[in-house]
């Protein structure tokens, strides 16, 4: 009999500790919940007084203009579409380069594409008809065969040399392609025609 009442009473006091375990925990989530349901109806309020946004997105989420700095290193790359090849120069901006926006550069550039943009970087790319400085020309002046070398930007030539051999004592062949234009790729290649016309 008094393990009978031990355990009614050992259970009476469990039920004791359960009752005010859950009594706590009820006041806790209603706390919780009142307090979500004051900040929405608090959030909505604001929100109808225009001065905050519905949405709690963190500041770092807003993206602000990329501009170039005198760090921003800038690329040009020219494609050349007569000879197929590229150069790349590289430089930092200059005083007028410095502080501007994508749009800025557009414009201040506008026969090129923006390949990339960003604070660090702007490469711009520009494709030109001409051929690049890595070849000569062989073309006429004064009667005379004369070389000259494309210029960086594609669109002129340059004259580098004019030689004392007369176009008229060349075949028709070579005269036609010398008044066209006549490309070659390398020094060594105008070298050796050279010599087989002076000859």
């Amino acid at each position: 009999m008094y393990i009978g009442r031990k355990s009614g009473f050992v259970g009476m006091v469990a039920l004791m500790i359960l009752g005010m375990v859950m009594g706590y925990s009820y006041t806790l989530l209603t706390e919780m919940f009142q307090d979500e349901e004051r900040i929405g109806n608090d959030k909505v309020q604001i929100n109808k007084a225009g001065s905050l946004s519905d949405s709690f997105e963190p500041l770092a989420a807003v993206e602000l203009p990329h501009i170039t700095s005198r760090e921003t290193t800038f690329i040009f790359e020219r494609v050349y579409n007569a000879c197929g090849h590229s150069s790349i120069t590289y430089r930092y901006a200059t005083a007028q380069e410095a502080g501007l926006s994508q749009e800025q550069v557009e414009e201040m550039y506008s026969s090129w594409d923006i390949k990339e943009f960003s604070p660090s970087i702007v490469w711009l790319c520009e494709k030109v008809d001409g051929y690049c400085t890595n070849h000569y020309i062989i073309g006429e002046k004064d009667g005379s065969v004369a070389l000259y070398r494309p210029r960086e930007d594609g669109q002129d030539v340059y004259l580098i040399y004019q030689t004392d051999i007369d176009i008229a004592f060349l075949g028709a062949d070579v005269q036609e392609r010398i008044r066209e234009g006549w490309v070659v790729d390398s020094l060594e290649q105008l070298e050796l025609l050279m010599e087989s016309w002076d000859s």
